[in-house]
């Protein structure tokens, strides 16, 4: 039985892109070895999350992708429910996810939405003087709940270590540079599976970075050695280049026109770094050639 409703609150979910993506190798618990600098951008999706106090505590959820399921396989209800198992606040969480960020496409929706229902649950929380999560907590259910998840409680670029867990700041100067960069994301009409590009990626002769080269990359970057354009690197892209042809045929063609572009993720969206009116223009007209005019194509900002 409800009791009295007691807030409600709209919380944007940004997608993000991987400016550097190195992976290291398989670590003894499983998981790959990622260095990686990772920026939110403001194009993402939007949940309206309602909280009522409830005799006993549980979540709703409804999306407008009828695609992806509502209950505990999606990441935002697995967080709401993490949420109040371990704040033992008796709520009635009720959430609507307005999906934009396509799903398959390395964009980290998913992780977002979790991260962006965990940030809202806490605020709601706060707002009615009760004890919900602290930013430690959030940022230990959100590990949890995904090796991207703890990258978008943070709101401006950061680096990726470990399985994504660990994450560093990244130098007041090097941010400067990265705030309010204009990129065009673009998707092929089909999505590459996770598991998928990892183990194409093992399988791979060479295709593990070494540590120091990755790191000795990012900070070159950091300190003014090397542009962006320079630094941008995905591991995934040797092994899903060689499967999925129309990706490298696509970036063959941007290089000649000078547009430098990067896979986000494992994948299959990528970006490129728009420098003028006239290079975003071209591009979109490019991948629509290329891809036909329903291709996913959008353009963002790097939040910072």
């Amino acid at each position: 039985m409800i009791l009295a409703t007691m807030g409600q609150i709209e919380v944007f979910s940004p997608a993000k892109i991987n400016l550097f993506l190195s992976v290291l190798g398989r670590m003894e618990n499983g998981f790959h070895e990622l260095v990686s600098l990772v920026a939110p951008v403001d194009f993402g999706d939007t949940l309206r999350i309602e909280v009522e106090e409830a005799s006993e505590a549980g979540v709703e959820l409804t999306c407008s992708d009828a695609s992806l399921p509502t209950d505990g396989r999606n990441l935002a209800y697995a967080a709401a429910e993490g949420f109040l198992l371990r704040s033992g606040l008796g709520w009635r969480v009720r959430i609507h996810l307005e999906k934009r960020i396509p799903h398959g496409a390395g964009l980290g929706g998913g992780s977002s939405n979790a991260s962006a229902v965990l940030k809202g649950l806490s605020k709601l929380a706060a707002e009615v003087g009760q004890l919900g999560l602290s930013r430690g907590e959030q940022m230990e259910l959100a590990a949890e709940l995904g090796s991207d998840c703890p990258l978008f409680l943070e709101a401006k670029p950061v680096v990726m270590r470990g399985r994504g867990e660990r994450l560093s700041k990244v130098s007041d100067g090097a941010l400067s540079g990265l705030a309010g960069r204009e990129v065009i994301l673009f998707k092929p009409s089909f999505s590459i599976g996770t598991a998928w590009a990892y183990g194409a990626l093992a399988a791979t002769a060479g295709a593990y970075d070494s540590r120091e080269w990755a790191e000795g990359r990012l900070r070159e970057w950091e300190e003014g050695d090397l542009s962006l354009e320079s630094l941008l690197h995905n591991s995934f892209e040797g092994p899903v280049f060689g499967k999925f042809e129309a990706l490298p045929l696509l970036f063959r063609e941007l290089g000649d026109n000078d547009l430098s572009c990067l896979m986000s993720g494992s994948g299959s969206c990528c970006f490129a770094l728009v420098s003028s009116e006239k290079s975003g223009v071209e591009l979109e007209s490019i991948v629509k050639e290329a891809w036909g005019k329903r291709a996913f194509v959008q353009r963002a900002r790097i939040i910072g």
